[in-house]
């Protein structure tokens, strides 16, 4: 694990806190699996300088990615905790705010974080699992 820094844990619940240069999904996944988190939801935010965001296309059931390069604001980054063929899976969207004020948002794919990632991260019980459903290509809630 990185420079990820644990703020508080509560019952249910951690606090998190992403340093500069760290990878936002990666760190998430990390921390789950030293932390036996296996159900849960996130959410974020901060700021970072690279992202790579994805837009599922339906037609051609797989995804689309586009890589930005830049200074972002991460105005919320929602997402999931389940297994994935055996592995912890952290499954996120996002919404970024550039420099105008304009905004750009997907599926996260990767984040590289630019000052800060502040975290929420909330405990389910038990196991949620994703399976390959055929129809849409998608690893799908189970």
């Amino acid at each position: 694990m990185n420079n990820m820094e644990l703020i508080k844990k509560s019952d249910n619940s951690y606090i998190l806190r992403l340093d500069p240069g760290e990878e936002f999904i990666s760190s998430v996944q990390d921390f789950c699996v030293a932390n036996n988190i296996e159900n849960g939801w996130i959410q974020a935010i901060g700021s970072a300088k690279e992202l790579e965001l994805a837009y599922f296309n339906l037609q051609k059931k797989d995804y689309d990615i586009s890589a930005f390069v830049e200074f972002v604001e991460i105005l919320n980054i929602t997402g999931n905790i389940a297994m994935k063929d055996g592995k912890t899976f952290c499954h996120a969207h996002g919404v970024f705010g550039r420099s105008d004020m304009s905004t750009i948002g997907g599926h996260v794919a990767r984040c590289v974080i630019s000052a800060t990632a502040e975290i929420y991260i909330g405990v389910g019980e038990g196991e949620i699992h994703r399976e390959f459903d055929k129809e849409t290509n998608l690893h799908l809630l189970k």
